[in-house]
């Protein structure tokens, strides 16, 4: 009897470029399964494995939007559907977890790749920026956390065929060799990357039973700062080609270095 599909979940946060606190934030960009580098790795598991892919949206509207496009590609050989989920939200993380387990039964990985990149402006208050900090926390580390441990019990099931988490990491300025002198621009942004590298060694220290690799898709002219084409202009590549990196990661090609973050270009340094 043949293995069922594996199971990955995506989960995305998709409107925060809204957010801000009387004028004195700048837009902010995002990333998730439905767009930028999340889009682009379903993209990319679609067309070479096939593996169910659940892409996770907070609004249901554009989560339907995107497996709508991903499911009209040419040659793909897996699935694809969705599910609402807020992060930040426990009903709304244990209303996603209930439905992947009715339908499903099980998980067998679990990817990590929203990020939210708030900036004060030059003007901000300090009471603004300790809010900035506060909010890029909450969703970049204190949501991973989170929803890890509302869909453990389904990693560790009995169905599930593949144990793997997967945190999708972007920030090079985190790693330990990186130049002292580098800028001081979104250190609230810098300073979540660096908490959520921490939060992948332990739950690889703490966790039986389940792989814990973390990756870094390089810099890929993503919406993060709400501007890709910015970003081009700054030798950024396109999110196809940090999406294979992590499309390697998630089918198991390093398995067998878990509990550390991998680049294109090999291991990073922490």
């Amino acid at each position: 009897m043949s293995k069922k599909p594996r199971t990955l979940v995506e989960w995305t946060w998709d409107v925060l470029v809204e957010v801000k606190v009387q004028g004195e934030w700048e837009d902010a960009g995002e990333i998730g399964a439905n767009r930028g580098l999340g889009l682009a790795t379903a993209k990319e598991l679609l067309l070479t494995t096939n593996f169910h892919i659940i892409v996770g949206s907070r609004h249901p509207s554009n989560g339907n939007e995107a497996i709508q496009g991903l499911r009209s590609l040419t040659g793909i050989q897996g699935t694809v559907s969705a599910v609402t989920l807020d992060v930040t939200s426990g009903p709304s993380i244990e209303a996603a977890r209930s439905q992947i387990e009715l339908t499903f039964g099980r998980l067998d990985i679990l990817v990590h790749n929203a990020g939210v990149y708030l900036l004060p402006t030059e003007s901000s208050a300090s009471h603004v920026r300790a809010k900035i900090l506060e909010s890029t926390l909450e969703a970049n580390v204190s949501g991973p956390a989170r929803v890890t441990e509302a869909f453990l019990p389904l990693l560790l099931g009995p169905q599930s065929q593949r144990n793997e988490l997967v945190h999708g990491l972007t920030e090079p300025q985190c790693e330990p060799q990186f130049p002292t002198q580098w800028n001081t621009h979104a250190i609230e942004y810098r300073i979540s990357k660096a908490a959520l590298h921490m939060l992948l060694v332990e739950y690889h220290m703490a966790l039986t039973g389940v792989v814990v690799v973390g990756v870094d898709p390089g810099f890929c002219a993503t919406d993060i700062i709400g501007d890709a084409e910015a970003l081009r202009q700054m030798g950024a590549a396109e999110p196809d080609n940090g999406a294979r990196i992590i499309a390697e990661v998630v089918k198991g090609g390093k398995d067998d270095q878990p509990g550390r973050v991998h680049s294109a270009e090999g291991l990073v340094p922490w």
